[in-house]
């Protein structure tokens, strides 16, 4: 069933009916963070639905509600998730538009893309599909896996002290210039590749004093697992 609301006419006592899961709340709760959309749905911006029983619903899996729900009430943040867990949870943030908590579960992986315009649901997506894929290869005797290796070195070959990969044009990788140059610095240029899939050979990666940056003593291995 679905009503029209505003703000005055929510009980003080929220019950709510999350794909089939029930939980009990506050109004305050729900409105602790007005720009998210439980906070803009229980102010009246657009209708809610309910069901026989009057809880007010969303078709999301609850599995992870209680975590979002804590958050709003005292800003607790969930500890001991797997990584599957961890992804489940960031799509629901997602979601719900709770960018503070979403950073904050995601950590330096999420930061990481940000920094290459990733981050979001488009990308999270793209990890899930990404996993998921690897663990279906288990059950396709004809798929498998090959490793792709790339090299960080400083790029004599372009002018502006650019720090480029080779071989160029990598896959999902963000260039700037030439499909060669990715950044005027190693750290730059390692979260782009991370943000792609790669990872360095050696963790953490022995990345060079800012004075030799544009020069030929250094290079960092990477590598990326490609299912097909």
């Amino acid at each position: 069933m679905q009503r029209a609301a505003n703000a005055a006419s929510f009980p003080e006592i929220v019950h709510l009916n999350i794909g089939g899961t029930k939980f009990t709340t506050t109004l305050g709760t729900v409105r602790a963070d007005s720009t998210c959309m439980l906070g803009r749905m229980f102010s009246g911006e657009f209708p809610v639905h309910c069901d026989k029983d009057g809880c007010y619903v969303v078709d999301r899996d609850g599995k992870h509600f209680h975590h979002i729900l804590n958050f709003l009430r005292d800003g607790s943040v969930p500890i001991g998730l797997s990584r599957v867990e961890r992804l489940e949870l960031l799509r629901e943030l997602d979601f719900y538009g709770l960018t503070t908590l979403y950073t904050l579960v995601g950590g330096p992986t999420v930061a990481a893309a940000k920094m290459t315009g990733g981050g979001g649901g488009p990308w999270l997506r793209s990890v899930m599909s990404d996993l998921a894929q690897a663990e279906a290869a288990d059950f396709n005797v004809n798929t498998h896996s090959h490793r792709v290796y790339a090299r960080l070195r400083y790029g004599q070959e372009y002018s502006g002290d650019w720090i480029v990969s080779s071989p160029r044009n990598l896959p999902s990788v963000q260039y700037e210039l030439y499909d060669a140059c990715l950044a005027r610095d190693p750290i730059t240029a390692l979260n782009k590749m991370g943000a792609a899939g790669f990872r360095p050979c050696e963790d953490p990666p022995d990345v060079p004093a800012s004075s030799g940056y544009h020069s030929e003593t250094w290079e960092i291995m990477m590598y990326k697992d490609v299912w097909q």
